[in-house]
């Protein structure tokens, strides 16, 4: 007997949605409750369970982000006794013995198999031990190493594991440059503090024959902090899944003699302002093609004479913060018209891994430091 897949309403305002990826193939067998794929509308996601248990007979719509209508067929589960009704084959009976009696929510679930993580072993903090997808991220972060030890030198950035920048390498996988669906927020910053803080570093610098800080440094700081004063919104890729970063490890958008990178700054939080500016000018004369990856970006559009940035955003990074042109406008302080220099920016987030109010916090977080640059110094 074969059970249909619906299409589920994503929100109720809207009759269809887009189907963005299938979580299983045919012939698996998945469980009653378990996701089976993902969809999305313009404002919301969500999982697709299983209906019934059983095996993923047909896969009847491919994804690819195409509208369609609330209640369509997606797929068909076999569910009638079959002797190949059992656990998927990558599970020893012991194991799948073990998993059947570790309650565990679906969504934990789903990505514990996604990490290729058996959570068997774990304790669960959820109602009656069960697990839980917060228990799967700890044990994630616990076991992964690029997440799980500080390392603030920049020498540390020759032993991060490299590989080509997916947005700008074109040597991306197909499903690298599939865009999830992502959120755009934007606000104005006034620069003049930041300014004037700069010019007395740079003069100090200056003397000593140290690098010059340059306003990429301080917009990268600023964010690295940002992401440690809301950890929500400091998320990284585990997999196909997403675990909370320890560090803010923030990459930078670099041109160099016409070829693009973005190598990352691994626990940039710990570094000053002038170890910033040391370890990009360090990068910048490396000028290597494979990069180490972290989980932000910072791209600074200003010099093209761009006023605001609307990126795409793809893995490896879950957030991405867009620099604008830094210009004089008029702006209005208690009543009273006066200029200032202002430069816009552009908060693009994966919005399966941060939500609106957590990208929010951090842009505001962000522009608080801007505007206030002392704190930067901290």
């Amino acid at each position: 007997m074969e059970t249909p897949i619906l299409m589920p309403s994503v929100d109720p305002a809207v009759h269809a949605g887009r189907l963005m990826r299938w979580l299983r193939r045919e012939g698996d067998f998945v469980e009653a409750g378990e996701p089976v794929a993902e969809v999305a509308a313009d404002r919301a996601t969500m999982d697709v369970e299983a209906p019934h248990s059983g095996v993923l007979a047909r896969i009847l719509v491919e994804a690819g982000g195409l509208e369609i209508a609330v209640e369509s067929v997606l797929g068909l589960i076999e569910t009638g006794p079959a002797p190949h009704l059992r656990p998927r084959a990558e599970a020893t009976p012991g194991q799948a013995e073990k998993a059947s009696r570790t309650p565990i929510s679906p969504r934990a679930k789903r990505l514990a198999h996604e990490a290729g993580f058996d959570p068997a072993g774990l304790t669960g903090s959820g109602p009656n031990g069960r697990i839980v997808e917060s228990d799967i991220q700890a044990a994630l972060v616990a076991r992964g190493p690029a997440l799980s030890a500080p390392r603030a030198e920049i020498l540390s950035l020759k032993a991060v594991a490299q590989i080509p920048s997916p947005m700008y390498s074109r040597k991306s996988s197909p499903n690298s440059l599939l865009a999830p669906p992502q959120v755009h927020l934007e606000a104005d910053c006034r620069l003049d503090a930041l300014e004037a803080m700069r010019e007395k570093l740079n003069e100090a610098t200056r003397a000593e024959n140290g690098p010059r800080i340059s306003l990429v440094d301080c917009a990268v700081r600023a964010f690295a902090l940002g992401l440690q004063r809301e950890p929500r919104a400091n998320i990284a890729h585990a997999g196909e899944g997403y675990v909370q970063a320890r560090g803010s490890n923030v990459a930078v958008a670099l041109a160099m003699d016409g070829a693009r990178s973005a190598p990352a700054l691994p626990m940039a939080e710990t570094l000053s302002l002038a170890e910033i500016a040391a370890a990009r000018a360090e990068l910048i004369a490396r000028a290597s093609s494979e990069t180490p990856e972290g989980s932000s970006l910072v791209a600074n559009f200003g010099p093209l004479g761009v006023k605001r940035a609307l990126p795409v955003l793809v893995a490896p990074w879950t957030s991405l913060l867009a620099l604008g042109m830094a210009e004089e406008r008029v702006v209005v302080v208690d009543g009273v018209p006066d200029v200032a220099l202002v430069m816009s920016v552009t908060l693009t987030f994966d919005r399966r891994a941060i939500d609106e109010v957590a990208g929010a916090a951090l842009l505001a977080a962000f522009k608080a430091l801007i505007e206030n640059p002392y704190g930067m110094l901290i």
